[in-house]
């Protein structure tokens, strides 16, 4: 009897544990079905990263992202001569371009007696004319007097935010001067008579801001060595006297007979007074004076 119950009770016990069991599975099904699964979330691999289109749009749309040649600087020798006598005074023209309105610290024409290619830096060649700076794009100008002999290789050059640009080589070659009338044939070339000054040439009237071109010559003198020559010119009329104009070019030498040009700019308005002068032998000549009347004309300089 005994044996029985006690295996009834087992009977009991299992079956309780087995429907206890079946009751949690139910409520875990439940649970699940409860909570929807979507369908759309990307794989990780899938995400794109924050900002990416924006760094590429801001690249492509910067000025010269590529590198300084896609910049649209450039430096270009605009006039020179092929050939000069030693000693005559040339002018060279360059100009600096740029896509934008920008200041420059430097520009100036480069030169040495032995051509020069591959990289170049501001000691590649010997001399320079006098560095000018100023806003660009612009053209720029400036005269220069060679002596030695032979053939002068020159680059315009200019600095552009702290980069280098150069225009191409261009070559001059400096002739032995040629023998000119006023020579006294029997003394071997020796310039006979008194030191002279002439002018040969200048525009009587000029547009404010315009450049223009004045040429003379000296003559005369034994040996005939011009120490100085130059154009004096100002505002108001003035005597046969360094201190009567308060603007003189550059100066300039060599031997009589000789011709000199010097390309200058007009003031804002009113006229220009100017003579030529020189110093032949120690001794002073001036030119008579001459006026050049200026038309008044916006954005120009004056002195």
């Amino acid at each position: 009897m005994k044996r029985v119950v006690h295996t009834l009770y087992v009977l009991i016990c299992i079956s309780v544990l087995l429907f206890a069991s079946g009751c949690a599975e139910e409520e875990g099904d439940e649970g699940t079905d409860d909570v929807p699964v979507p369908e759309d979330v990307p794989l990780p691999e899938e995400i794109p990263t924050s900002g990416a289109e924006d760094a590429v749009e801001a690249v492509e749309g910067v000025e010269g992202a590529e590198g300084a040649e896609d910049e649209g600087i450039s430096v270009e020798v605009l006039e020179a001569p092929e050939s000069v006598e030693a000693g005559q005074s040339f002018q060279i023209r360059w100009k600096v371009n740029s896509p934008v309105e920008t200041e420059i610290p430097h520009t100036a024409v480069h030169y040495g007696p032995e051509s020069k290619s591959g990289e170049l830096t501001l000691q590649s060649y010997p001399f320079l004319t006098v560095p000018k700076n100023g806003s660009i794009p612009a053209e720029f100008e400036d005269s220069l007097l060679l002596e030695e002999i032979g053939a002068v290789y020159f680059r315009a050059h200019a600095i552009v935010d702290e980069t280098s640009y150069w225009s191409d080589e261009q070559a001059i070659e400096v002739l032995e001067p040629g023998p000119g009338p006023g020579l006294d044939n029997e003394s071997e070339g020796v310039p006979a008579g008194s030191p002279g000054i002439k002018v040969l040439d200048y525009p009587t009237d000029v547009v404010s801001g315009e450049y223009f071109t004045v040429r003379w010559e000296v003559t005369g003198g034994s040996p005939g060595e011009i120490s100085n020559t130059s154009i004096l010119s100002g505002s108001e009329s003035g005597n046969e006297s360094l201190a009567d104009y308060p603007t003189k070019s550059s100066p300039q030498g060599g031997t009589t007979p000789k011709e000199f040009e010097f390309r200058l700019r007009a003031p804002i308005s009113g006229d220009v007074y100017f003579r030529t002068y020189a110093v032949v032998d120690d001794a002073e000549v001036f030119s008579p004076e001459y006026g050049i009347s200026v038309s008044e004309a916006s954005g120009s300089s004056g002195y």
